[in-house]
């Protein structure tokens, strides 16, 4: 994935985290006594990281126990985590290797989408459909992207509500994983520390 700086972070993943933990106040508060248990921004970050995979995971799987004040929070970063992921996928590449005119990407994101859409048989097939729909590559890409936005859009359309579990909830948690990875913890963390 070819990532920048974005607003003076190491990527917009990045800034997006530090973004949506330090919005609100009740949930700034909660990840700043986290991230104060500990002296080190290294462990502080993995502690961090683990809260809030943990609080998406929660939330998407509506798990009966989860913290229910941040779930209009993690319903936001959740969906543009997700948004963000579309946006770094090659759409051009995902539609070459659908039609077997590529052989593999170094975009993670391109290639969660194109794994995930072979996994699943239901996706499989709407996919191929727009396929025959677009024979031009670069217009079957802007589609493609189109739909996938459009369902992301779907699946968090501003309600509280969690949305349900579908085959587009799946990928989306699949795609929210992979921008974890990319995520600078560390960073985040000494920037929620108390008096930074």
């Amino acid at each position: 994935m070819e990532l920048r700086e974005y607003n003076g972070w190491e990527n917009r993943f990045t800034w997006l985290m530090h973004l949506h933990l330090s919005n609100e106040q009740a949930l700034m508060n909660e990840v700043a006594a986290l991230v104060a248990t500990t002296s080190s921004n290294r462990k502080a970050g993995r502690l961090l990281a683990t809260w809030v995979k943990v609080a998406i995971f929660n939330w998407l799987c509506v798990h009966p126990e989860r913290d229910f004040r941040f779930d209009g929070n993690m319903r936001l970063l959740a969906c543009d985590l997700a948004g963000s992921a579309l946006t770094y996928a090659d759409w051009d590449t995902l539609v070459a290797l659908l039609t077997d005119q590529g052989k593999k990407s170094k975009n993670l994101c391109t290639m969660t989408l194109y794994q995930f859409i072979l996994s699943d048989g239901r996706l499989l097939a709407l996919v191929q459909e727009m396929l025959r729909a677009f024979p031009n590559t670069y217009e079957c890409a802007d589609a493609m992207k189109d739909w996938f936005r459009e369902q992301v859009e779907l699946l968090f359309d501003g309600s509280e509500i969690v949305p349900q579990q579908t085959m587009i909830s799946a990928l989306i948690n699949e795609l929210i994983q992979n921008t974890y990875t990319v995520i600078a913890w560390e960073h985040v963390a000494r920037a929620l520390r108390p008096g930074y």
